[in-house]
């Protein structure tokens, strides 16, 4: 389905997932300077997303015969894919720095887009392959620092640090790899059993929140953690952006969208959007490369949404 078919709503949807994931980036980013611990906070999060869900909705579709559900084994591997691939881009921030984790989960739609065409048989033109080439470049040249900037080059944070050792490199790919398996699994459930966005996102989350919380009890009973109040703090302020950047975003597909145009608007929106926050709030450098990458970010977005 092409957007012009419903371009208000479906683009106010996409819009409105980006600037939650936006908000997403900001919380992760102000983690370190108030130090939340990571994982506490995602698992909190993970709670926080099924109540604001149940509080939206005002449903609560956990019952006893949706285990028993064909699409319920998905929905549960996703929800691990979810907790997993939180933690694992938390773990490549703290060793590769922002631009790398980023430039791994963003581009991660690569993967999704080709299932989208390959397998759903979603069309596909020269234009829309030209926009996502621009695309693709525009992630890249975005997050490359200022010359001024330290080099976030994932071989030479290993190189140069000899105790890191090189099984580091796998954050990154790993990150990629689950993103793009994320944006799989969601496109799949809506298209072959249509499910509803709302409880979508609530079992999903769910089945996040339960996985996590058996690992954090573990690490408690285990003394490898100690709570604190400010991780469950940490935790609301990510959860409430956290359920509509994927509730906005599942309401989009919901509309017939197909997934080969909306991941790469989607996550060009958040790459984009980023890189101005961080400019203007933030008071990050934004070189020149990266102004364009700016700018062929949105044209990437006006090809694939309004000719592809």
């Amino acid at each position: 389905m092409s957007i012009k078919l419903c371009s208000f709503a479906v683009m106010l949807y996409l819009i409105l997932s980006a600037c939650c994931s936006l908000l997403l980036v900001v919380v992760f980013k102000l983690f370190g300077k108030y130090q939340i611990e990571s994982f506490q906070a995602i698992v909190a999060n993970y709670v926080v997303c099924v109540i604001t869900g149940c509080l939206v909705s005002s449903s609560f579709p956990f019952e006893v015969s949706v285990l028993s559900q064909p699409w319920f084994p998905l929905i549960a591997f996703l929800g691990l894919l979810f907790i997993g691939g939180f933690y694992i881009a938390s773990m490549t921030v703290q060793h590769f720095g922002v631009a790398i984790a980023s430039v791994a989960q963003r581009m991660a739609w690569i993967i999704s887009v080709s299932f989208a065409i390959l397998f759903h048989g979603e069309p596909y033109t020269w234009i829309k392959i030209t926009g996502i080439l621009i695309a693709i470049f525009a992630v890249i040249i975005i997050n490359i620092p200022p010359k001024n900037n330290k080099t976030l080059n994932p071989l030479e944070v290993v190189e140069d640090n000899p105790q890191k050792p090189t099984s580091l490199l796998l954050y990154p790919l790993a990150i990629f790899i689950i993103s793009g398996l994320i944006e799989i699994i969601l496109q799949y459930l809506n298209k072959v059993h249509g499910l509803d966005p709302t409880v979508q996102c609530l079992i999903l989350f769910g089945a996040a929140g339960t996985l996590g919380i058996i690992a954090l009890t573990f690490a408690v009973v285990t003394k490898r953690i100690k709570l604190a109040w400010k991780n469950l703090v940490g935790g609301i302020f990510l959860g409430i952006p956290n359920y509509f950047s994927i509730y906005f975003l599942l309401l989009a597909l919901d509309t017939g969208l197909d997934g080969s145009v909306a991941y790469p608007i989607s996550n060009i929106l958040i790459v984009g959007s980023s890189a101005l926050v961080g400019y203007f709030v933030f008071k990050e450098r934004l070189s020149v490369l990266n102004a364009l990458g700016v700018f062929l970010a949105m044209s990437s977005i006006y090809l694939i949404a309004f000719f592809a």
